[in-house]
Protein backbone atom coordinates (compact mmCIF):
# COMPACT_ATOMS: atom_id res chain seq x y z
CA UNK A 1 0.00 0.00 0.00
CA UNK A 2 1.40 3.32 -0.76
CA UNK A 3 -0.09 6.71 1.15
CA UNK A 4 0.89 10.16 -0.57
CA UNK A 5 -0.27 13.21 1.64
CA UNK A 6 -1.05 16.80 -0.55
CA UNK A 7 2.04 17.97 -2.36
CA UNK A 8 4.08 14.30 -1.86
CA UNK A 9 5.56 12.57 -4.72
CA UNK A 10 8.75 12.50 -6.90
CA UNK A 11 8.05 16.20 -8.98
CA UNK A 12 9.27 16.65 -12.35
CA UNK A 13 8.85 19.86 -14.68
CA UNK A 14 8.53 19.54 -18.30
CA UNK A 15 6.87 21.27 -21.30
CA UNK A 16 4.87 23.64 -19.38
CA UNK A 17 3.62 21.57 -17.16
CA UNK A 18 4.41 20.36 -13.38
CA UNK A 19 3.98 16.80 -12.53
CA UNK A 20 3.91 15.43 -9.20
CA UNK A 21 3.69 11.51 -9.60
CA UNK A 22 0.88 9.58 -7.17
CA UNK A 23 1.73 6.47 -8.73
CA UNK A 24 4.34 5.56 -11.53
CA UNK A 25 4.62 2.50 -13.86
CA UNK A 26 6.99 0.80 -10.86
CA UNK A 27 4.40 0.78 -8.17
CA UNK A 28 1.29 -0.48 -10.67
CA UNK A 29 3.26 -2.65 -12.23
CA UNK A 30 3.40 -0.57 -15.75
CA UNK A 31 -0.82 -0.26 -15.78
CA UNK A 32 -0.79 3.31 -15.48
CA UNK A 33 0.83 6.43 -14.32
CA UNK A 34 -1.14 9.02 -12.13
CA UNK A 35 0.19 12.41 -11.61
CA UNK A 36 -1.32 15.60 -10.52
CA UNK A 37 -0.16 18.20 -13.08
CA UNK A 38 0.35 21.58 -13.13
CA UNK A 39 -0.06 23.05 -16.68
CA UNK A 40 0.97 26.35 -16.78
CA UNK A 41 2.05 26.84 -20.23
CA UNK A 42 0.26 28.79 -22.44
CA UNK A 43 -0.20 25.66 -24.98
CA UNK A 44 0.46 22.37 -25.84
CA UNK A 45 1.36 21.24 -29.98
CA UNK A 46 -1.06 19.40 -31.44
CA UNK A 47 0.04 15.40 -30.77
CA UNK A 48 -1.05 12.09 -30.56
CA UNK A 49 -0.07 9.28 -28.25
CA UNK A 50 0.73 6.09 -30.39
CA UNK A 51 0.51 4.03 -27.02
CA UNK A 52 -1.18 5.33 -24.48
CA UNK A 53 -5.18 6.83 -23.48
CA UNK A 54 -4.78 9.98 -21.35
CA UNK A 55 -7.42 11.20 -18.98
CA UNK A 56 -7.60 14.39 -16.97
CA UNK A 57 -9.97 15.22 -14.58
CA UNK A 58 -9.61 19.31 -14.09
CA UNK A 59 -9.30 20.20 -10.17
CA UNK A 60 -9.23 23.78 -10.60
CA UNK A 61 -8.90 26.36 -13.59
CA UNK A 62 -10.03 26.29 -17.33
CA UNK A 63 -8.39 24.78 -20.09
CA UNK A 64 -9.68 24.86 -23.80
CA UNK A 65 -9.10 21.52 -25.33
CA UNK A 66 -9.07 20.99 -28.97
CA UNK A 67 -9.83 17.34 -29.96
CA UNK A 68 -11.76 15.71 -33.06
CA UNK A 69 -11.75 19.29 -34.61
CA UNK A 70 -13.19 21.69 -32.22
CA UNK A 71 -12.07 23.18 -29.00
CA UNK A 72 -14.44 22.65 -25.83
CA UNK A 73 -13.96 24.05 -22.26
CA UNK A 74 -12.94 22.14 -19.35
CA UNK A 75 -13.03 23.89 -15.83
CA UNK A 76 -13.82 22.13 -12.60
CA UNK A 77 -15.12 19.47 -11.98
CA UNK A 78 -14.96 18.22 -15.73
CA UNK A 79 -13.08 14.88 -17.04
CA UNK A 80 -11.66 13.82 -20.64
CA UNK A 81 -11.22 10.58 -22.32
CA UNK A 82 -8.34 11.12 -24.77
CA UNK A 83 -8.19 7.41 -26.73
CA UNK A 84 -4.79 6.22 -28.13
CA UNK A 85 -4.06 7.61 -31.94
CA UNK A 86 -6.61 11.02 -30.94
CA UNK A 87 -5.21 14.15 -31.84
CA UNK A 88 -5.34 16.47 -28.79
CA UNK A 89 -4.00 19.92 -27.44
CA UNK A 90 -4.31 22.32 -24.71
CA UNK A 91 -4.88 25.75 -23.97
CA UNK A 92 -5.15 27.66 -20.67
CA UNK A 93 -7.56 29.67 -19.99
CA UNK A 94 -7.17 31.46 -16.80
CA UNK A 95 -3.92 33.16 -15.04
CA UNK A 96 -3.47 30.54 -13.01
CA UNK A 97 -2.31 27.35 -13.78
CA UNK A 98 -4.97 24.34 -14.36
CA UNK A 99 -4.60 21.83 -11.83
CA UNK A 100 -5.74 18.12 -12.67
CA UNK A 101 -5.50 14.60 -11.83
CA UNK A 102 -4.14 13.11 -15.18
CA UNK A 103 -4.16 9.23 -15.44
CA UNK A 104 -1.99 7.81 -18.74
CA UNK A 105 -2.62 3.87 -19.63
CA UNK A 106 -0.35 2.02 -19.56
CA UNK A 107 2.57 3.73 -17.87
CA UNK A 108 5.53 5.02 -19.65
CA UNK A 109 4.73 8.28 -20.93
CA UNK A 110 6.84 9.74 -17.38
CA UNK A 111 10.32 8.48 -19.12
CA UNK A 112 9.12 11.13 -21.77
CA UNK A 113 9.28 13.85 -19.46
CA UNK A 114 12.60 12.53 -17.81
CA UNK A 115 14.31 12.05 -20.99
CA UNK A 116 13.14 15.99 -21.80
CA UNK A 117 14.63 16.96 -18.71
CA UNK A 118 17.59 14.85 -19.30
CA UNK A 119 17.93 16.38 -22.91
CA UNK A 120 17.46 19.81 -21.41
CA UNK A 121 14.30 21.63 -22.53
CA UNK A 122 16.20 24.46 -23.50
CA UNK A 123 17.79 22.60 -25.62
CA UNK A 124 14.86 20.93 -27.18
CA UNK A 125 13.25 23.95 -27.73
CA UNK A 126 15.81 25.28 -30.55
CA UNK A 127 15.81 21.92 -32.11
CA UNK A 128 12.39 20.60 -32.63
CA UNK A 129 13.24 17.77 -34.66
CA UNK A 130 15.34 15.85 -31.92
CA UNK A 131 12.08 16.92 -29.32
CA UNK A 132 10.18 15.47 -31.82
CA UNK A 133 12.28 12.21 -32.46
CA UNK A 134 11.95 11.90 -28.60
CA UNK A 135 8.71 12.22 -28.33
CA UNK A 136 8.21 9.47 -31.06
CA UNK A 137 10.97 7.03 -29.27
CA UNK A 138 7.98 7.57 -26.57
CA UNK A 139 5.14 6.81 -27.58
CA UNK A 140 4.11 10.25 -28.65
CA UNK A 141 3.58 12.26 -31.61
CA UNK A 142 3.98 15.98 -32.64
CA UNK A 143 1.55 17.16 -34.93
CA UNK A 144 2.31 20.70 -35.70
CA UNK A 145 1.35 23.70 -33.34
CA UNK A 146 -1.57 24.10 -30.92
CA UNK A 147 -4.65 24.49 -33.79
CA UNK A 148 -5.69 27.89 -32.27
CA UNK A 149 -1.93 29.78 -32.98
Amino acid sequence: MTLLGPGDGARLTALGSTYTTKADGGATRGAYWLVEEEFWGATTPLHTHTTADEAFYVLAGRAAVWLDGHETEAGPGAFLLVPRGRPHALRRLTDDPVRMLTLVSPAGMEQFFQAVVDAGEERLAADPDRLAELAAEHGTEILGDHPGR
